[in-house]
């Protein structure tokens, strides 16, 4: 079984077709398309706005209703799991 890999930005699982690209349309393996394209990040935020932009995702896409977890726990874990994420990492 293959490891599940994220991307290091959003924390979403990096699957065939979602990678990002650098400048010369090659795949990136550490970001997704959604926030990185041509070899740049999409957004300039900093790691509070990209965790209340997942945190919002995730809700609308059911995920905290699939998980039982109240938004209140998954905001917890995003903000001991963003940390560790290559782009945030210090």
């Amino acid at each position: 079984m293959e490891k599940m890999t994220y991307c290091q930005s959003c924390g979403m699982p990096l699957t065939k077709g979602t990678h990002g690209t650098e400048h010369d349309g090659s795949q990136n393996n550490d970001y997704c398309l959604y926030c990185y394209k041509h070899g740049t990040f999409v957004d300039d935020c900093t790691m509070d706005d990209m965790i209340a932009i997942s945190l919002q995702h995730m809700k609308e896409a059911g995920i905290l209703a699939e998980q039982g977890k109240t938004e209140e726990e998954t905001k917890e874990f995003l903000d001991s799991f963003f940390p560790e994420l290559k782009r945030w990492k210090k």
